[in-house]
């Protein structure tokens, strides 16, 4: 963890060859985890395990509805806006 005052005394360098050896950075800012700094490989995966996990949900919600294991049920339209709102 780095304060962001850091980046501003020339030791970015050294936090980037950090990242590039696969430890991300937090930079904090006023004591608390503000950014965080990763490479592209671990950006990249994260990226790709986002999308799995949205795959599988999907996969699961269709699984539901073929086997009517509905787990909401809503009254008017508004509810499954509101439901939809919070996913």
């Amino acid at each position: 963890m780095v304060p962001i005052s850091q980046f501003g005394r020339g030791t970015a360098s050294a936090q980037f060859t950090k990242v590039a050896n696969g430890r991300p950075v937090t930079v904090l800012k006023n004591n608390e985890p503000m950014y965080f700094i990763l490479n592209l490989h671990d950006y990249q995966r994260l990226n790709e395990m986002e999308e799995e996990n949205k795959q599988l949900r999907d996969q699961l919600a269709r699984q539901q509805v073929t086997n009517k294991e509905y787990t909401h049920s809503f009254d008017d339209p508004s509810q499954l806006e509101d439901y939809f709102d919070v996913l």
